[in-house]
């Protein structure tokens, strides 16, 4: 278990992440690139995928899990596919989608299961990179080298031993983040 004292911490919250979606949105209008299908990276990429079909009026989604993190700053050797591609994407104009490209090796794995099904074109897209990732993301919104928590990762991060009250600045989350610890309270 990590704490807060050992990794550095940035929390993005609801308003600040759809501001982020739309200025991604708006960039790949902007490059008049289309696409089909976006395809999530589970489990962080699938909120962003929602909001980016709503923004960009995409209406297929499919879905890939892949699991890499045991924990906040913690991640496996390699990652592993834990749950196939839902859609085919055969001579399909395909976005990947997810939340964080860490080391890369995860959107890497991606790319290379989808490329199996011969899409006609693949992009890939994350909201955040770390400077040391190995594969860098078509579009990406911004590189840090903290520990982002999405406002989706409220109960996870506080099982971690995370104080998000810290790093919460809305008055709103900080009712989330207070009631998430009372909820945990009752297991």
């Amino acid at each position: 278990m990590a704490s807060d004292k050992e990794i550095k911490i940035m929390f993005l919250g609801w308003n600040e992440l759809h501001r982020i979606l739309l200025d991604l949105a708006l960039r790949i209008k902007d490059s008049s690139m289309e696409f089909d299908t976006i395809y999530a990276i589970m489990k962080g990429g699938l909120i962003p995928a929602r909001i980016l079909m709503d923004l960009l009026d995409i209406e297929e989604l499919g879905v890939i899990g892949v699991k890499f993190y045991k924990g906040v700053g913690i991640h496996s050797k390699k990652p592993v596919i834990t749950q196939p591609p839902t859609l085919g994407v055969t001579g399909k104009r395909v976005l990947i989608v997810d939340d964080v490209v860490d080391t890369g090796k995860t959107l890497q794995l991606v790319i290379e299961e989808l490329t199996r099904y011969d899409a006609e074109k693949i992009v890939s897209l994350a909201i955040y990179i770390k400077p040391w990732a190995m594969t860098t993301p078509d579009l990406y919104y911004g590189v840090t080298d903290k520990w982002i928590v999405f406002p989706w990762e409220v109960r996870e991060t506080i099982v971690e031993g995370i104080d998000l009250g810290k790093y919460v600045k809305d008055p709103i989350m900080h009712e989330v983040v207070k009631n998430s610890i009372k909820l945990l309270s009752r297991n």
